[in-house]
């Protein structure tokens, strides 16, 4: 074998095996200023809004006593709406922020607030203010509605919607 054979070769070798750029390359390109610097940690701290999320199994979800789970730094409430199926709103109160969580399901479809009775259905709707008596004119206002969070049921799994629309 001459050298011109064995230089052949090597070119020809050389040519077939694909070169891959050094981490550091890569790092440089999307620029990033370390190796510890990724897209991960640009990712925001509480977790990204616009998704859906498993928050609990459907049977965890009783019908006199609601749960509740933190989720990207909110406390979330589920409860069954007034057809059995499961709901979710956010754990303040719209009237002096007590925590729904705490709260109880004394009506088919119903969570009220443990503080003074408010009490929502499974579309954020204050039906009755029961401090208030009957003819409390705070129902049906906008400002005491409470947030409602979108749910889907699979295999199970109660999904949640953390983002401002669906």
């Amino acid at each position: 074998m001459t050298a011109q054979t064995e230089s052949t070769d090597t070119v020809a070798a050389n040519a077939r095996t694909p070169t891959f750029p050094s981490s550091d390359e890569v790092l440089a390109r999307v620029g990033a200023t370390s190796r510890t610097q990724s897209l991960r940690d640009q990712m925001p701290v509480q977790g990204l809004r616009e998704y859906w999320y498993p928050a609990l199994l459907a049977a965890d979800v009783g019908r006199r006593k609601p749960a509740s789970r933190k989720m990207l730094g909110e406390i979330v409430v589920f409860f069954r709406g007034r057809n059995g199926a499961i709901a979710a709103v956010a754990d303040a109160c719209p009237h002096r922020g007590a925590a729904l969580s705490r709260g109880d399901t004394h009506f088919d479809g119903t969570i009220s607030c443990p503080y003074h009775g408010w009490t929502f259905d499974e579309t954020g709707e204050l039906l009755a203010a029961l401090g208030d008596g009957p003819d409390a004119r705070v129902a049906g206002l906008k400002s005491s509605r409470a947030r409602v969070y979108p749910t889907r049921v699979l295999k199970g799994v109660v999904f949640v919607w953390m983002g401002a629309g669906e």
